[in-house]
């Protein structure tokens, strides 16, 4: 195995936790968002490297994931998941859009967008969005359901 992967290997992240994964540039939504992972108890795993970010994600069970607008590696491993493997992580990217614009979202392919202007809004806008989260996720969790049946 060559590349980003063969210096990586899966974290060793409890059961049962949580696990974050940012890729975002140094700043005020690295700082806030990692904080905010922390004190919800979450593993956080804080890797700045696009394509070391990618990789941690094919090799680690996610819920939330953060990414700068401009980190495409990791943007299209999350576009690569089928349904509800990709529903299961709410996917936030942090950039030039509204936060929490739900057309933005659905251009870009995440879950959630959050305005680079609004990092001091960081933890209520991601507390926001997750639990709006649950609720998002329901339809894929039926339509798995219904497809197993």
């Amino acid at each position: 195995m060559s590349g980003p992967e063969s210096a990586i290997e899966p974290d060793m992240i409890p059961y049962g936790m949580k696990a974050a994964l940012l890729c975002l540039e140094d700043g005020p939504w690295r700082a806030g968002a990692a904080a905010f992972f922390k004190d919800l108890g979450y593993y956080l795993m804080d890797e700045p490297d696009p394509a070391r970010a990618a990789a941690k994600l094919r090799l680690n069970a996610v819920d939330a994931v953060v990414l700068g607008e401009t980190m495409r590696d990791p943007l299209a491993e999350m576009h690569a998941r089928p349904g509800l493997r990709r529903r299961e992580a709410a996917l936030f990217l942090v950039g030039a859009a509204p936060s929490l614009d739900a057309w933005a979202a659905f251009v870009s392919g995440a879950d959630w967008t959050l305005a680079e202007a609004d990092a001091p809004r960081c933890a209520e806008l991601l507390a926001e969005a997750l639990k709006r989260q649950d609720g998002m996720r329901e339809p894929w969790r039926l339509a798995e359901a219904a497809r197993g049946a």
